[in-house]
């Protein structure tokens, strides 16, 4: 669901300031338009490909509907939320894995003749630079002056880093395994 500003969804009504989200209840993906300019402007993240990386880090979460690991993470955080923020973490890690996984298999060779993208040189940075930006601890710098790691949601820059790198390199979905 593309929009711009605000948006009710099933989850709960949402603003631009949110940023891009999976919701589980719809099974939908909604991207505020707005935010692929902020991920420039105030992220220092341009290019199509870190764009690419956000909406694949939110199909990530879809993936984890549909093999149940969302349905799993939030029964763990009820019955611990000491562990809320740290399971949250490794979700997000490995939302940001599997659109690694998805940007190996779009850079095979012959898949953009069959619809699929094919990379150009500086777009796997592009990503990685998208990564590091929307990290906890470089958002939290941002806003605060400060980083409080127990606090984080998404993990540190250098953790999506990381994950993403990792699905890249291996393609594999099964190598995504940020709860071991």
């Amino acid at each position: 669901m593309l929009f711009r500003d605000a948006i009710q969804s099933t989850c709960g009504f949402a603003q631009a300031a949110s940023g891009p989200f999976y919701c589980p209840a719809d099974r939908r993906v909604y991207l505020d338009l707005a935010f692929f300019n902020e991920l420039h402007r105030r992220f220092g993240a341009p290019g199509d490909f870190a764009q690419a990386y956000v909406l694949a880090h939110e199909v990530g979460h879809h993936v984890q509907t549909i093999t149940g690991t969302e349905g799993q993470v939030r029964n763990l955080q009820s019955a611990r939320p000491d562990q809320r923020n740290e399971l949250s973490v490794r979700m997000e890690l490995q939302a940001d894995c599997y659109a690694g996984v998805w940007g190996h298999h779009a850079n095979q060779s012959g898949r953009a003749a069959s619809g699929g993208v094919e990379l150009e040189e500086g777009d796997i940075d592009e990503a990685l630079r998208a990564a590091s930006a929307i990290g906890d601890d470089q958002i939290q710098k941002r806003s605060s002056g400060r980083v409080t790691p127990e606090t984080f949601t998404h993990g540190s820059s250098e953790q999506r880093v990381s994950w993403f790198r990792r699905g890249f390199q291996r393609g594999d979905p099964n190598a995504c395994n940020t709860f071991q």
